[in-house]
């Protein structure tokens, strides 16, 4: 039996308004995963600083989520921000630990 309330104008509405929040969030968050591991196989960084990255970035990251949850903050622009940080925090960690496995050691002339 099909939900009369699936076909909701305002239901409609709030989905439309977050797509339009949620693509470009999520291309960032794929470009950041993507391009971490490839500067990895370039040796831009080494790998204590792939590591010092992934740990600060998570440690950034569950505070900023932590923070746009609490009551006051939720709903309001800068918790909305928070959460926009912690999606990308989170994507900067996910391409830190992947870019350890891409890491090319220098080789010894």
């Amino acid at each position: 039996m099909p939900r009369p309330e699936i076909a909701l104008p305002e239901l409609v509405a709030s989905f439309e308004a977050n797509f339009r929040l949620v693509v470009p969030l999520s291309i960032a968050c794929l470009a950041i995963i993507i391009v971490l591991p490839l500067a990895a196989a370039r040796r831009r960084l080494h790998i204590p600083g792939y590591v010092g990255l992934a740990f600060l970035a998570v440690i950034l990251g569950l505070v900023s989520g932590r923070v746009s949850g609490v009551r006051g903050v939720a709903g309001t622009p800068l918790g909305l921000l928070l959460s926009l940080a912690f999606f990308l925090l989170i994507a900067v960690a996910v391409g830190s630990v992947l870019a350890l496995f891409f890491y090319r050691h220098p080789t010894q002339t």
